[in-house]
């Protein structure tokens, strides 16, 4: 916006100069009608106006694509949250606890299908995430000191929540075809997804009562 305001300027005056020049040799203009002069203002200002209003074009849709960065970045966020929750909710009812009712074989082992399956979604929301934040950089952009932290800690929990969510995967199904032998190890990888997964909402959860504009810095 700034370049195409300052190159309309400079040809503005780089006119008025020449006009200025052009009045010392008066003889020059003595066949030149003034409509014809008028018209070619007339032209000259038309074309500055339509230059004038490219940039401004340009510019607009430059912020226009800078705010669907970052609201792509809160969407892998928001997606990131769904598969969570998703492997939270089948994780309560196949893991042993008091008050959970024991399923069949051929439900669990379904469940156990499904929640491998959300765990590669889940890698594909991390991927979404890791993309949208670089793209951040590309649309001038960038998060707030605060939410640039919780970035890094919920990459980090990420980290961690996959492994156990992994593992516990596993578990489960020698919990499923061993009888429940390995219920230890069950109860105590639930107890660890389940304080990671504690903590990555409370750090998402953040961004709702901040809002939007706390959490992104949009360049000029």
């Amino acid at each position: 916006m700034k370049y195409g305001t300052g190159l309309f300027i400079a040809l503005c005056l780089l006119v008025i100069g020449y006009y200025i020049g052009a009045t010392e040799h008066e003889s020059i203009f003595l066949n030149v009608k003034w409509t014809d002069i008028g018209t070619l203002f007339v032209t000259f200002f038309g074309f500055s106006f339509g230059f004038f209003t490219y940039f401004q074009w340009i510019s607009s849709k430059r912020k226009e694509d800078a705010y669907l960065a970052a609201k792509q970045y809160i969407a892998s966020i928001a997606e990131i949250e769904e598969h969570l929750y998703e492997l939270l909710f089948q994780y309560n009812h196949i893991c042993p606890a008091p008050g959970v009712i024991v399923e069949n074989k051929d439900v669990s082992v379904k469940r156990i299908e499904h929640l491998n399956n959300v765990w590669n979604y889940l890698y594909q929301a991390r991927r979404s995430l890791y993309k949208s934040h670089r793209e951040l950089e590309f649309w001038n952009v960038s998060l707030t000191a605060e939410f640039s932290e919780d970035y890094k800690v919920v990459n980090k929990l990420l980290d961690n929540i996959s492994v156990v969510s992994s593992t516990l995967n596993n578990q489960l199904f020698h919990f499923i075809e061993s009888n429940m032998k390995n219920i230890d190890s069950v109860i105590q990888h639930k107890k660890q997804f389940d304080g990671l997964y504690n903590g990555i909402h409370k750090v998402t959860q953040k961004r709702v009562p901040c809002g939007f504009k706390a959490i992104f810095k949009f360049g000029q």
